[in-house]
């Protein structure tokens, strides 16, 4: 993944246009802005890999991506496909568990990375903002697991 320097105004721009900006405020994207890097990374690049313990969490600006699981076998097993506006690594921000999942673009992926320290940071100095986000991160993991519930009950079915 390459990083690039982009103002906190280019980057607040980029959060405004996603879907992420219906939850905060542009002010609160300004400040959200100072503790996220923007990234991008070609077809193939691994972004994060199952097992790892690096913690950060990307969210998709450009491009789509797929997610995989490790079977028992040493297999990988498609388990999702994430485009524009789609978050992950969010569990490995949260509970600081090394990654449950393998997540590689598909195709030219830009992105905003928020790493756990800088996470750690947001919370002591910008604790409202920071609320802010994990409200946004919770009703993300409650719609996954809304979705995953719906799909193990079609799969029982």
């Amino acid at each position: 993944m390459k990083v690039h320097a982009l103002s906190n105004q280019q980057q607040a721009d980029l959060l405004e246009q996603s879907v992420w900006s219906l939850s905060f405020t542009r002010t609160d994207l300004m400040l959200l802005a100072e503790y996220m890097k923007a990234c991008s990374g070609g077809p193939g690049t691994v972004l994060c890999k199952e097992g790892d313990t690096d913690s950060f969490m990307g969210i998709l600006i450009e491009g789509s991506v797929t997610v995989q699981k490790s079977a028992s076998d040493g297999s990988q097993s498609v388990i999702g496909r994430l485009g524009k506006d789609k978050a992950f690594g969010e569990m490995s921000v949260l509970n600081r568990e090394p990654r449950s999942a393998t997540v590689i673009a598909d195709t030219n992926v830009r992105l905003f990375v928020l790493q756990r320290g800088d996470f750690d940071r947001l919370l002591d100095s910008q604790p409202k903002l920071a609320a802010k986000f994990l409200l946004r991160i919770a009703r993300l993991l409650s719609q996954r697991l809304r979705d995953t519930t719906g799909q193990l009950a079609e799969h029982l079915a």
